[in-house]
């Protein structure tokens, strides 16, 4: 295992490059692999979880090659899904998990979906896909019966009608997904639609790939498909991910004679993620937002509320804001924050109360109570195998008091694998470590 050791830093200057975006690189590799024809999908985010979707894409008859460095040629199934010939495992990616049951329910044949502790024991939402894909005609099976991995699949989706609860996004990309592919119309009814700005991304993707679809009404409750023939094939450049900058933007802003730049990154992108950047703004940060690069400056921050519905991967960063801010700060709306590689809300109360922090936990999020009367100090903190723990916990730990230390560093590579040299270069102080 991986530990990194963080202390007190300041100033942090410089620029800080982006990773591209694993979020995207996920939709359009499977869409790629279900097209018609051949797609080129450049610079997408090569990570543990990338391999694990090329994988398991290979395995439905997909194939996929790297002709030269950071250019992946894609030949789709057009629509004709092989049989997987082992079981799919992939590992720490819910999101992965989530695709791969849409593309089982849209292949005729068995596939078996499993993936690691936290997907087999945490994961409960995606008991949320079942029901509306037995509507849909497909068999579905959580061999625990508790809804969540190993599951088994069987048959594909070809036209129907379907209900499900869509709080969290990913069950209802599981059902859009096989929806998208059916020859026959397919209608799809959403109650509660959360993370809004996620099925945006999906939908971004199936609009590249020439697959009819109405949002009925703009509302997210009600989709209908019309009947489509495979994905066309397409070419594509995969943006940066927006999910990686709150980190060192962040960090310039509660550090002394800081400035921090990102470039590159594209504020038409549908990402719910790119959000955190307004949220510190509304913080009153000092941070400035071009065509072509956002800067942030060392910055007295205020408590808000924050709606964290459409970026909830952000929960932790924006735990770790409220810190330095003067005031109370509501986090809410954040619900499916509790269903990711750990329980963020529980994970971040527990390891933010090690750092001394006021805080009220709360079902949908908690309230940081920031009174004046306490700052953060360093401790040892547990990453719970999730890279956005890690990489939040280590922005506390660079104006915390003393030495922060923090478990499963090695899960960084998942989303920002040259994080920790980037900070370091703008004179963070961090140092990875070996240890049991």
């Amino acid at each position: 295992m991986l530990y990194l050791k963080v202390r007190r830093s300041g100033p942090i200057r410089g620029e800080i490059s982006m990773p591209a975006s694993k979020t995207h690189s996920f939709r359009a590799l499977i869409l790629a692999s279900l097209a018609d024809g051949v797609s080129v999908i450049r610079r997408p985010k090569i990570s543990s979880d990338w391999h694990e979707a090329v994988r398991a894409m290979r395995m439905y008859g997909a194939e996929i090659t790297e002709p030269e460095a950071g250019v992946f040629r894609v030949r789709g199934v057009a629509g004709q899904l092989q049989t997987p010939e082992d079981v799919i495992n992939v590992n720490n990616s819910g999101t992965m998990l989530v695709f791969v049951a849409g593309v089982a329910a849209a292949c005729p044949g068995w596939t078996i979906l499993t993936g690691d502790e936290s997907l087999r024991k945490l994961r409960k939402i995606t008991k949320n896909f079942i029901a509306p894909l037995e509507e849909l005609g497909v068999t579905v099976i959580s061999t625990k019966g508790d809804g969540m991995a190993p599951f088994v699949f069987k048959g594909r989706v070809n036209g129907g009608e379907a209900h499900m609860d869509g709080v969290g996004c990913q069950p209802v990309f599981s059902v859009l997904i096989p929806s998208a592919l059916s020859r026959k119309p397919v209608d799809v009814h959403i109650e509660n639609p959360g993370e809004t700005a996620y099925i945006d991304l999906l939908l971004y993707w199936f609009q590249k790939a020439g697959l009819s679809f109405e949002n009925v009404g703009g509302t997210y409750r009600h989709y209908h498909f019309p009947g489509n023939t495979a994905p066309r094939p397409f070419e594509a450049s995969i943006p940066f991910e927006w999910s990686a900058p709150g980190y060192p933007l962040l960090a310039a802003m509660i550090t002394t004679g800081s400035e921090v730049s990102v470039r590159g990154m594209d504020l038409s992108d549908p990402y719910g993620d790119k959000q955190m950047v307004y949220l510190l703004q509304r913080m009153g940060a000092d941070i400035s937002i071009g065509e072509d690069v956002i800067t942030a400056r060392t910055s007295e921050l205020r408590g808000i509320e924050a709606d964290m519905n459409a970026l909830p991967d952000q929960v932790p960063t924006m735990a770790i804001a409220a810190c330095f801010a003067r005031g109370e700060t509501i986090i809410k709306n954040a619900l499916t924050a509790r269903w990711k590689e750990c329980d963020r809300i529980a994970a971040v109360c527990k390891e933010l109360k090690k750092m001394g922090a006021k805080l009220t936990e709360k079902e949908d999020g908690m309230v940081i109570h920031q009174d004046g009367t306490w700052r953060l100090r360093g401790a040892e903190i547990d990453g719970y195998y999730d890279h956005r723990m890690v990489m939040a916990f280590s922005v506390a730990g660079l104006a915390a008091d003393g030495e922060t230390k923090i478990s499963d560093a090695q899960m960084v590579e998942k989303s920002f694998g040259t994080y920790v040299e980037e900070m370091r270069r703008s004179g963070a102080d961090l140092e990875l470590v070996e240890g049991p």
